[in-house]
């Protein structure tokens, strides 16, 4: 196809709408989910804003996109229109950003009916599971980060020492009382039950360090935190992300020195699954025992690209050699064979985001759309506006965060496949 031909493709996919858009062997159709002069997003990857009858997207609306939150700023949380778009306003939070949002789910006991999300009360992050047609709330005393698929556990995380740590993900005005434990045996990643609403820690920073103490690598008191947990498909482990900012004299560790790690859901059989020295960035569960991740190649001057393995083995393939050399945020539709993926060019002035798919089975890789994020207005670093592809339940359409392209506004978008 010539680019007189793409250009033509392009505007008739589109209608109308200024994104570059590839309609090749597949055909896709995009649709501007909500509309400005309003910010609306829904924040992470992998958690599904559909509700399970796919008549509503949970989603955020705030008034700004130039600043950090403060702790008195409340977004607003709603209920979009599957069809039409229409934001229906039906709590607010104060415990928020605009990387992860407000760590929105719907309850997978009353997927129709009950979301769950991060709030604050007392100074203190709790989540609430509230019933949208009566809004009946009840509050559990930690936050949520990921969601069990049988709806009976949550996994939290320190929101005070991810605000010291790593603000991006983080809610403002949270104190950390570990602030002067480098790996606290206090803290770590805690499993909800959300029946009676009890929690315990199940994994603490401490033993992590243990773990890389065991094999040689000392961080020298430079400071832990965890980030990122996610469920296997049968909720019977779970992964985390262990972080810390790059001691000075281990100057071959990434800046953002990071490693996996897995577990049951009880904390047992803890396992590094992806050591500190690859720098591990995105990830997901294709099913029980199989993880993609991004993370560096050490092989090939430390590119990014995206590996599959077994948990608990340290055999890395790639799942493509050529079509995905590059760090992006990766995750499996449902049938598993589909994997979306997105990635960010930025060159001086020039900022574009795009979205993939890539056909596991066929070794096929197809650019969906792109955007420019830096024609209207910069969002890099904590204010960026990342893809976090999402897909829905039946595996034919995906959710994107991106910017709106008349008017700079941050904005939701779906994209479906063979329509």
């Amino acid at each position: 196809m010539n680019r007189r031909e793409f250009l033509k493709t392009t505007t008739l996919c589109l209608a109308g709408l200024n994104v570059r858009f590839a309609c090749t062997t597949k055909k896709y159709n995009i649709r501007t989910l909500t509309r400005g002069p309003k910010h609306h997003f829904f924040g992470y990857y992998g958690i599904c804003p559909w509700n399970k009858s796919e008549t509503y997207l949970l989603g955020l609306e705030a008034d700004f996109q130039n600043r950090e939150p403060s702790t008195s700023d409340r977004v607003t949380i709603g209920l979009i229109d599957n069809k039409n778009g229409k934001f229906e306003r039906i709590a607010e939070t104060n415990s928020w950003n605009f990387q992860q949002g407000a760590m929105l789910h719907w309850n997978p006991l009353n997927p129709d009916s009950e979301i769950i999300y991060n709030d604050r009360e007392n100074n203190q992050i709790v989540s609430k599971v509230m019933d949208i047609n009566t809004g009946n709330t009840r509050v559990l005393d930690r936050a949520v980060n990921a969601i069990s698929h049988n709806g009976r556990y949550a996994l939290s995380l320190s929101y005070g020492r991810l605000g010291r740590l790593r603000n991006d993900v983080a809610y403002s005005g949270v104190s950390d009382p570990g602030i002067y434990e480098p790996y606290p045996e206090n803290d770590g990643v805690y499993l909800t039950d959300l029946k009676n609403g009890t929690s315990k820690l199940i994994v603490s920073i401490a033993k992590v360090n243990e773990i890389l103490m065991n094999r040689g690598l000392d961080l020298k008191g430079s400071h832990m935190w965890f980030n990122h947990v996610v469920f296997n498909k049968s909720d019977s482990r779970f992964l985390f992300l262990a972080r810390t900012w790059r001691p000075k004299h281990l100057p071959h560790l990434r800046d953002l020195a990071t490693g996996m790690y897995t577990a049951n859901i009880d904390g047992s059989d803890l396992r590094e699954t992806i050591p500190f020295e690859y720098g591990v960035s995105h990830f997901d569960w294709r099913n029980d025992h199989d993880i993609v991740a991004t993370f560096q190649d050490l092989n090939d001057n430390k590119r990014f690209k995206h590996f599959i393995f077994k948990d608990g083995s340290k055999t890395y393939n790639l799942v493509s050699q050529e079509k995905l050399n590059f760090d992006g945020h990766c995750s499996f539709a449902p049938d598993q064979t589909l994997l979306a993926t997105d990635r960010k060019i930025i060159k001086d002035n020039y900022y574009r985001q795009y979205l993939y798919i890539y056909d596991m089975l066929q070794n096929n890789l197809q650019k969906i759309v792109d955007f420019d994020m830096q024609a209207k207005r910069n969002i890099k670093g904590v204010l960026r506006c990342d893809f976090h592809p999402r897909w829905n339940h039946t595996g034919d359409t995906i959710c994107i965060d991106g910017i709106d392209q008349d008017n700079g506004t941050r904005q939701m978008f779906a994209i479906s496949l063979n329509n």
